[in-house]
């Protein structure tokens, strides 16, 4: 018996997922070594000034923050991948894809790699585009003909990017790109999407259906209607910055973003002879089922997460080294989250050291915890997390005061959380891989 019980050990051991592939693509940088330099200076001042015109768009600018698009179309030259549909998320997933499949020294893909991806709204922003100019330049002038030839003049140039709006195009397209032929899975759990979808591709590695699996996020909040409903909704920044729990945040800054992990079994990394960057040790999820835009005070979500990704990572939460906040800068999203983290690891917490990492690159709703989480892993191999840029004043309010220096120090542990509209919570532990 208990020889049968190491036998099962060690094979859990083996199968644990690891990340051997990175691939950020954010303003701050693309691919791990413009994106990590990026991080280490600070924001020189609110985000830019982004004029959605040059989109054909006629709007007033708002503030975005955007990757080069120059080095993104770099990547997808680089890989033959610049052939793409003219669908900014898929190209910005495809480049981040190429970075970490890069990164992890994998070519090619085949029957036993699978596919994780996960944006909010796939399709959408080249939809709306695809409208726009539509409703601009070639609405039908006459509606009284007959609706078959009504619809017919209305949609020509429609057909594909309406269809093309569904999540499962996407799977197929990058995919094709890719050669992936695995088990493939869309994802879609609002800004707590990333760590969903590192779980669904840790599954996949540990019951065997995959030998590596590719898990992507992507956003282009480009098209001006994300960032008016958030204007409208109080939860937009009016200077620029983001500015996590600080006590005059005033809201987020939308960034236009991408990042892939590539998540394999340790023993097949050591067989390949490449060092991961960390493994992924559990997570804990909930969803609260209460408002869309309002968290739920009144029980303990967010808390349960953290306790709950500690239990199953088999950790005691005192081992705990840094958190990687959420830290969206929103009123409510911040204190709320300051309360689940405080309840855990105490008020003003000395350790484990608490970081949000979001004000050096903005928020990339559901991209955004995969980006933070790939900035995590790259801190990892470093033994330093970036410090808190944007935050310059303590809120009384919330028994929470962010590092704004670097974290630095033995990083053995370190805790993602995130937290999303609709009530989606998630926590996830990584651990630096021994040398």
């Amino acid at each position: 018996m208990a020889e049968a019980g190491r036998g099962e050990r060690n094979r859990r051991l083996a199968t644990r997922p690891v990340v051997t592939g990175i691939g950020p693509i954010a303003s701050s940088g693309v691919g791990n070594e413009e994106f990590w330099a990026g991080l280490l200076e600070a924001p020189q001042g609110p985000a830019p000034l982004h004029d959605p015109s040059s989109e054909g768009i006629p709007s007033p600018p708002f503030h975005l923050r955007r990757p080069s698009r120059e080095r993104v179309d770099e990547v997808l030259g680089g890989c033959g991948l610049l052939d793409l549909p003219d669908d900014p998320e898929l190209r910005l997933g495809a480049a981040a894809a190429a970075l970490a499949l890069a990164d992890a020294r994998i070519e090619g893909g085949g029957s036993d790699v699978g596919l994780v991806m996960t944006w909010e709204a796939p399709g959408m922003e080249r939809l709306l585009r695809a409208l726009w100019s539509r409703l601009g330049s070639a609405a039908p002038a006459d509606w009284s003909g007959a609706p078959e030839e009504v619809l017919g003049s209305f949609y020509d140039g429609l057909r594909d990017p309406v269809y093309a709006s569904q999540s499962f195009i996407h799977l197929h397209l990058l995919s094709k790109a890719l050669g992936i032929h695995g088990p493939s899975l869309f994802v879609n759990n609002a800004c707590a999407s990333g760590l969903y979808a590192l779980d669904a591709a840790a599954g996949l590695i540990e019951s065997g259906k995959a030998r590596v699996v590719i898990v992507v996020a992507a956003e282009s909040p480009v098209f001006p209607g994300k960032h008016l409903w958030f204007t409208e909704a109080g939860l937009a920044s009016r200077d620029g910055w983001l500015r996590p729990f600080d006590r005059d945040r005033s809201g987020l800054v939308l960034a236009e973003a991408a990042a892939a992990l590539v998540v394999e079994p340790l023993d097949g990394a050591l067989a390949r002879g490449v060092r991961p960057h960390g493994e992924y040790l559990g997570g804990g999820f909930n969803q609260e089922g209460w408002k869309v835009t309002i968290p739920d005070f009144s029980r303990p979500w967010h808390e349960d997460v953290i306790r709950s990704a500690c239990a199953r990572a088999q950790v005691e939460t005192g081992s705990i080294d840094a958190v990687v906040a959420h830290g969206a800068g929103t009123g409510l999203s911040d204190a709320y989250e300051a309360k689940g983290i405080t309840a855990v690891f105490g008020k003003r917490p000395g350790r484990p050291a608490v970081t949000s990492l979001k004000g050096h690159f903005g928020h990339a709703l559901g991209a955004s915890a995969l980006l933070e989480t790939a900035a995590l892993l790259l801190g990892l191999g470093k033994g330093t997390l970036p410090g808190t840029a944007g935050f310059r004043s303590e809120d009384p309010k919330l028994d929470l005061v962010p590092s704004t220096r670097a974290v630095s120090g033995p990083l053995a542990r370190v805790l993602k959380v995130a937290n999303g509209f609709a009530g989606f919570n998630a926590a996830a532990v990584f651990e630096r891989t021994p040398s």
